[in-house]
């Protein structure tokens, strides 16, 4: 269950995920133990990851997203063999008229071709659908959650 500190924490994350957890508990009004012991659970959970994210165009490198449909095997079973390849960022079972959505980023076109190929020989794939991105306006990642659709708006 995440109560309103625990949104009040992460949020606090999306927009710095390198805060100190002293500042955090200063600006919460909470102990410091309070929220190590949050951030802790949160992680353990599942619920919050922190990390580093770039844009792969800003470095030269290609951003791609795929949609692929499976055939003979079920799609979680090929979304695990995909969600091992060192090019997949983001995967995702979905439903529609495909069957995995795939967020991939390639140091160059070669590396693209090689992704793939990879993709294609995997057992259960029986089609790939590519975009290639030409230019980001607006990523979730990079601005966090807090006024996408579904969550809370409000930070101060």
């Amino acid at each position: 269950m995440i109560d309103e500190l625990d949104q009040k924490i992460m949020q606090t994350l999306t927009r710095d995920g390198r805060t100190a957890y002293t500042a955090l508990a200063r600006e919460l009004g909470v102990s410091e133990a309070t929220v190590r012991q949050r951030v802790s659970r949160l992680q353990e959970s599942g619920a919050l990851r922190i990390v580093a994210l770039c844009n792969p165009l800003t470095l030269g490198h290609q951003s791609v997203r795929l949609m692929v449909r499976v055939r003979d095997l079920t799609p979680r079973a090929v979304a695990k063999s995909l969600a091992g390849m060192a090019m997949i960022n983001h995967v995702a079972l979905c439903a529609g008229s495909q069957d995995i959505f795939l967020e991939g980023t390639c140091r160059d076109q070669a590396q693209l071709v090689q992704l793939l190929d990879d993709i294609r020989m995997l057992p259960g794939v029986s089609n790939v659908q590519v975009l290639l991105l030409l230019e980001l306006f607006k990523d979730y990642s990079w601005n966090g959650l807090a006024t996408s659709v579904g969550q809370s708006d409000t930070a101060t």
